[in-house]
């Protein structure tokens, strides 16, 4: 524990929280350098995207947002995805993405403030401001003592493992994502780049062979495709076409949907970096962020909740994310840390360790405009928002003693207040229901009903 206090409020949360029984779990058989060592009662809090705008300390008298508050500081470390870049707006003279996800300086001070220890960098909005926006929200975050990963001047520093130290034993992270601001490997002569660490799939429309005719149809109607590029080399079962790959489902399959490869270098220099970083640390977690998704509709988010309200809020997992995550925890990882789609997904525990599909939106400063990020009332309140699964999100905190997963707890909180960011959500049982039946197949989860002592 790292403040005094913390105790008691964990106790008041477990009671609502999800415990899932480390005696279902298999345990560890991996080769010794990549088994963890952590203290006995080693924690870890695991969020979604973090998507701050300004320092959040005026919120500290709210009850609710200081419970969130209270948990992240009452573990060993704590860790999320930065889904945002910090820069000075008065000074930046840097490239301007497509996105304007921006935080001013003081919110690194303020996430370390609340609890954060690491967080990973790599996602679809980090080059909102190009590669200024990179450095500098870097620098920002060093200044404030928050280690980060995924990012680096080099492409091997962007691959390698960021460190914490605790009390309880060193953390690492590895941090990886689909990324436009990539970094890469030098060509002979030609040096490499620095950036972000990539993670890049194929994806595949999973087409049923009662429709597949229409596929080929689309084929010969549009020859070049988009008319930059010549016919590709297709076969009876696959197709590329209008700037898409078609593939013919198996045969019995009625349903479309999206099915992915993984690129092997990617894979390959991940993986890599994972094993590396457990060896030179106690504990090491692997975060993704992706956009990627199974199910070619919104997919089912429980009862009440209309099934194709948005795409981004889809909770199916992607066929190549629990291939991923698996080969992490093979080659060292504790935790895998899933962020990307803005919805709660499914835990999987393998080999005793826990595999968080999707975590959702921790802080969700981005719905905010206008003077000085505050002003427009169209945009800044959940009140009616259409997508109420894209505010859900649950503090993820798993205990370890040694290489064994004692428990793991789900703590919901919500960011529906006006200005996005995170309170302790009441009514909880809903919430960790449909986690459960998102989990199905996966791990077995129970309310826990008492107390620890």
């Amino acid at each position: 524990m790292r403040h005094r206090g913390a105790r008691l409020l964990a106790a008041q949360v477990v009671c609502a929280a999800v415990a899932m029984p480390a005696t279902l779990w298999a345990q560890s058989d991996r080769p010794v350098e990549l088994t963890s060592s952590v203290d006995n009662g080693f924690k870890i809090a695991v969020v979604g995207d973090v998507i701050i705008a300004h320092s959040l300390e005026h919120m500290m008298s709210n009850s609710a947002f200081a419970e969130v508050v209270s948990l992240l500081q009452g573990v060993d470390v704590a860790t999320g995805n930065l889904e945002t870049q910090i820069i000075d707006g008065r000074t930046f003279v840097g490239s301007r993405g497509g996105g304007r996800h921006g935080a001013e300086p003081e919110s690194a001070e303020w996430l370390k403030e609340m609890g954060f220890d690491i967080v990973a960098r790599p996602n679809n909005h980090a080059n909102d401001y190009g590669y200024e926006g990179l450095l500098e929200t870097g620098r920002h975050l060093e200044r404030a003592g928050l280690q980060h990963s995924g990012i680096g001047d080099t492409y091997w520093a962007a691959r390698a493992a960021r460190f914490y130290t605790t009390p309880r034993g060193s953390v690492g992270m590895v941090a990886t994502s689909e990324n436009s601001q990539a970094a890469a490997p030098g060509n002979g002569e030609w040096a490499g780049r620095g950036g972000l660490s990539p993670f890049n799939v194929t994806t595949y429309l999973m087409v049923p062979e009662a429709s597949w005719d229409a596929v080929r149809t689309m084929r010969n109607l549009f020859p070049n495709g988009t008319g930059f590029y010549a016919r590709g080399a297709n076969t009876a079962d696959r197709i590329s076409a209008i700037g898409q790959q078609f593939k013919k489902a198996p045969a019995g399959v009625t349903e479309p949907y999206y099915s992915y490869d993984i690129n092997q270098r990617d894979l390959r220099d991940v993986l890599a970096a994972v094993r590396e970083g457990k060896m030179r640390a106690d504990f090491i977690t692997v975060a993704l962020h992706s956009h990627d998704f199974r199910d070619t509709r919104g997919g089912y988010r429980g009862l009440g909740i209309p099934e194709e309200e948005h795409l981004d809020t889809n909770p199916s997992i992607a066929d190549y994310l629990p291939v991923f995550a698996k080969a992490a925890i093979d080659n060292g990882a504790d935790v895998f840390q899933g962020t990307g789609v803005h919805v709660l997904r499914g835990i999987e525990i393998y080999k005793d360790r826990p595999i968080f599909y999707g975590l959702g939106e921790f802080i969700r400063q981005r719905d905010i405009g206008g003077l000085a990020g505050r002003g427009d009332p169209t945009r800044d309140a959940c009140a009616g928002c259409p997508f109420p699964a894209k505010y859900e999100s649950v503090i993820a905190v798993s205990e370890f003693s040694g290489d064994r997963l004692v428990e793991g707890r789900l703590h919901p909180s919500s960011a529906t207040t006006a200005s996005g960011w995170p309170t302790a959500a009441f009514p909880r049982p809903p919430r960790l229901r449909r986690v459960a039946a998102f989990s199905n197949g996966y791990v077995i989860c129970r309310p826990r009903s008492a107390r620890r002592s």
